[in-house]
């Protein structure tokens, strides 16, 4: 089955294929595509929106998530404004700078955070699937590792010393909440010939 990701990050797309480990094939959007609206409250909100819009663009059933980090301590930022955090167009380094500050205004060097992500696939004008996950850890205010992506520099998950961009791609598919977003999408994705594609 050939699903389009509601993205064109390849770092997205790569880490969700290697997820998926070939039981789905994943392909980016096309360019040139019409930005899809992000105005929802909730990661889910987000997703459905993303799924739904390029869904009408593409004749592929699409894979849209949203996903992002989540910190009490901070009122719930970055929540799902993860990816915007430090400015409409603001890179991993950006969102991660403004992170720390926000963390040091408040006297902290680590807190209790997690990862969420909502997954939601669509079809035409159908929302076909939809489901979420999260993993719960520490965010910190010093960054580690050179791999991952995002905020993986300052998170830790549960149990775990290492931030996740200290592990291996097959480390953090262990805990992430991608991971067991998929995990989950995978044990409840209708057949390639069922009816709910049509």
């Amino acid at each position: 089955m050939r699903i389009v990701m509601a993205t064109q990050n390849p770092h997205k797309v790569r880490e969700f294929a290697e997820i998926f480990g070939g039981r789905v094939e994943l392909a980016p959007l096309p360019s040139g595509l019409p930005k899809a609206p992000e105005t929802g409250e909730t990661f889910l909100e987000n997703a459905r929106q993303k799924a739904l819009f390029y869904a009408a663009h593409v004749e592929d059933p699409v894979l849209a998530d949203d996903s992002g980090l989540v910190v009490p301590v901070l009122g719930g930022e970055p929540g799902v404004r993860s990816a915007r955090y430090a400015g409409e167009g603001a890179d991993d380094r950006a969102n991660i700078d403004k992170l720390i500050r926000a963390l040091r205004s408040k006297g902290v060097r680590e807190a209790e955070a997690w990862f969420a992500c909502a997954l939601v696939v669509a079809r035409k004008d159908r929302v076909i699937m939809e489901v979420e996950a999260r993993v719960d850890g520490l965010v910190h205010d010093e960054p580690r590792g050179d791999g991952g992506f995002g905020y993986d520099p300052l998170f830790s998950p549960r149990g775990e010393s290492r931030r996740f961009a200290e592990m291996s791609a097959e480390e953090k598919h262990r805990f992430s909440h991608r991971a067991r977003a998929v995990r989950e999408l995978l044990a409840r994705l209708p057949a390639p010939d069922a009816t709910e594609w049509v």
